[in-house]
């Protein structure tokens, strides 16, 4: 980041905050600060070791089954990562064919560029914005994406990670194990070929992440319920749910229509907001299992 240009104490807090995916930025964000491609495209290749543990450890199962590149993890990561900014990419071309706006089509790679680290940035629940998704936005008239950035939010990084959410190889068993069920809707008597780990991801895998993404959604009620007790709106109070539930804070300024003013909150709605931001980070699991007496001694 210091080669690209940026002072010393951006750089630092920028490479610190990028590995701990914690969107902390002394400039208030990478967006409209003069942080230039350069040090966009280094953090986001950095962003990638949020996305498996494959990235910068060899002690799983799947290092020894083929490397990072057949780690589903890191698979999904890099197909939603090209996969969601295309869909915007195309919807940014209708938009802008719509308004008749053909005559900014040299935009379109800054459009799509903002688009990848945007969307890469809120999976890694990181929360730093492009210099060119608003240069995007206004090219194609679309508004503020928020319930896009939101689930990219709640899908997170990778397992033993510093992202946030539910993480992805709980969405992959979970998957996997749907794909399962539609093939034994039309062969009830078919055996699974997927090998014994495949197996025990479909099944002992499949079931412990639907409890965690159960569990997940109550939490994500819960505190939205107790957020709008206390008289904060009940859009205003989704948002803060997922944002500190997933450990995304930026997701406050740029989910909403409006960016939501912590100041202003009142010391109940604070407390809540602590008490979320201790549950996602810790994931409802974990507590669980420090509150169950029986699995003390196990």
């Amino acid at each position: 980041l210091l080669a690209n240009g940026d002072r010393s104490l951006v750089a630092l807090c920028h490479a610190m905050s990028v590995l701990a995916t914690s969107g902390i930025s002394p400039l208030g964000g990478t967006h409209d600060t003069g942080v230039g491609f350069g040090s966009e495209a280094m953090m986001m290749l950095f962003m990638l070791f949020a996305l498996s543990r494959l990235t910068f450890s060899k002690d799983t199962v799947t290092a020894t089954q083929g490397g990072l590149f057949t780690d589903p993890e890191f698979r999904i990561g890099l197909a939603l990562i090209l996969g969601v900014p295309a869909l915007l990419f195309v919807r940014h071309f209708l938009g802008a064919f719509d308004v008749d706006a053909s005559a900014e089509a040299l935009e379109t790679g800054s459009a799509f560029w903002g688009a990848m680290f945007t969307v890469t940035s809120f999976l890694t629940t990181t929360g730093f914005v492009s210099a060119s998704w608003a240069e995007a936005q206004s090219w194609s008239g679309l508004e503020t994406p928020g319930l896009i950035l939101m689930g990219l939010a709640l899908i997170g990084g990778g397992v033993a990670t510093t992202a946030g959410g539910v993480k992805l190889l709980r969405v992959f068993a979970l998957y996997r194990n749907g794909v399962r069920e539609m093939e034994r809707l039309v062969h009830p008597h078919s055996v699974s070929g997927a090998g014994q780990v495949g197996r025990r991801l479909q099944s002992n895998g499949a079931f412990i992440a639907w409890i965690f993404f159960m569990l997940f959604a109550l939490s994500l009620a819960a505190v939205t319920l107790l957020l709008t007790f206390v008289g904060a709106p009940f859009a205003d109070a989704l948002v803060m749910s997922v944002a500190t539930l997933s450990t995304t804070g930026p997701l406050m300024e740029f989910a909403a229509d409006a960016p939501i003013m912590l100041i202003q909150l009142g010391d109940g709605a604070k407390i809540i907001l602590c008490a979320a931001m201790v549950l996602g980070r810790l994931e409802t699991l974990a507590i669980i299992a420090l509150l169950t007496p029986a699995l003390w001694r196990t």
